[in-house]
């Protein structure tokens, strides 16, 4: 039985199914050589902008709460200090706690 063959969401080009992979960044089915691809140019930015990975300060950690939303029930994360989100990621409904 032959592989079906389907095109890569990303470049196009046409690859067994089977070696279509996730891409969470870009929210799409992508071939190997796109994945490939991705790693090589985050590495070309890290030496070229030396770019490093931002991770967020213990400062602004603490700043942060968790917090469930009266609505609908998502949890998420909001910035006691920026005010921030004002609405829910989810369901857009008003934040009333600060």
């Amino acid at each position: 039985m032959q592989e079906v063959m389907v095109p890569c969401k990303k470049c196009g080009n046409k690859v067994p199914s089977s070696s279509l992979k996730l891409d969470l960044d870009e929210k799409k089915m992508i071939c190997p050589d796109c994945i490939k691809n991705k790693h090589v140019h985050k590495e070309i930015e890290k030496d070229v902008f030396h770019k490093e990975d931002i991770k967020e300060s213990p400062e602004a950690q603490k700043t942060k709460i968790a917090h469930k939303c009266t609505s609908c029930g998502y949890g998420f994360k909001i910035d006691i200090d920026a005010k921030t989100p004002r609405n829910c990621p989810y369901c857009n409904a008003r934040v009333m706690m600060f």
